[in-house]
């Protein structure tokens, strides 16, 4: 029986099945960044501050500086054991308290113990995500080895192995302004106060390790000095980790 399709359909015909083609390639998952699973030592460098994804997931982000780190001995599908670990500069901790991950109270200087993925960003920024519980908590049981994080115990480390807080922008003319907050404390401003006059003020702190040291001294709470990290800084959005 001869076919009764016309040229003109024929093509038509397969230019949509050219197009679907295009389509699932174009939809097949970009490569992603090197990554590997890692245990080891860290100090906080920055203060930990619990963010909301645009997935509605809760997350406890910080940076740390990896003091020893280690491929572990159970490894996800598709790692990848000779990635370089960065134990100079500072690695963005991202900890999933939406599925599993413990809330851990930490401050700038404590040393944790952590496992989870360790991700080598091309770009620049490498990451540890996957230190919550591989139990299922969020439907993905087994899709990653069982991470964590936990708190040393013992007091922050010395001021001089504390790394050095970022500083942004150039403070007021004269006298640092975390001087101010020294003085108030002195005077038996509670810690109300303290956190009404940084809010009041909107002053770029810019604190360094030594700044932060001697506030501790002087007797600011924790609380008071976050408060001072994120005084007079624009809000920036919350970084997403990197999806396999």
């Amino acid at each position: 029986m001869r076919s009764t399709a016309s040229p003109r359909s024929a093509f038509a015909a397969l230019a949509g099945l050219l197009a679907l083609a295009i389509s699932a390639s174009a939809a097949s998952p970009s490569h992603k960044s090197p990554f590997v699973q890692i245990v080891g030592e860290g100090v906080v460098a920055t203060a930990p501050r619990e963010t909301v994804h645009k997935n509605g997931r809760r997350f406890l982000e910080f940076e740390i500086t990896l003091s020893t780190a280690r491929p572990a001995a159970d490894q996800p599908s598709g790692a990848d054991r000779s990635v370089a670990l960065d134990t100079q500069g500072r690695v963005k901790v991202v900890h999933d308290l939406s599925c599993g991950g413990a809330s851990v109270s930490l401050a700038v200087g404590d040393r944790i113990e952590i496992g989870g993925e360790y991700v080598h960003v091309p770009k620049g920024g490498d990451l540890i995500h996957f230190t919550h519980p591989a139990d299922g908590s969020c439907g993905h049981g087994g899709k990653h080895p069982a991470g964590y994080i936990r708190k040393i115990p013992g007091k922050p480390l010395p001021a001089s192995l504390v790394p050095e807080q970022p500083y942004t922008g150039p403070p007021p003319a004269g006298e640092r302004p975390y001087g101010a907050i020294v003085a108030a404390k002195e005077k038996g401003a509670s810690d109300a106060d303290l956190l009404a006059k940084i809010e009041r003020e909107k002053t770029v702190y810019s604190l360094t390790t030594p700044e932060i040291q001697k506030l501790r001294a002087a007797g600011v709470s924790q609380a008071v000095i976050e408060a001072m990290l994120r005084s007079g800084r624009a809000a920036t959005p919350a970084a997403s980790p990197v999806a396999r």
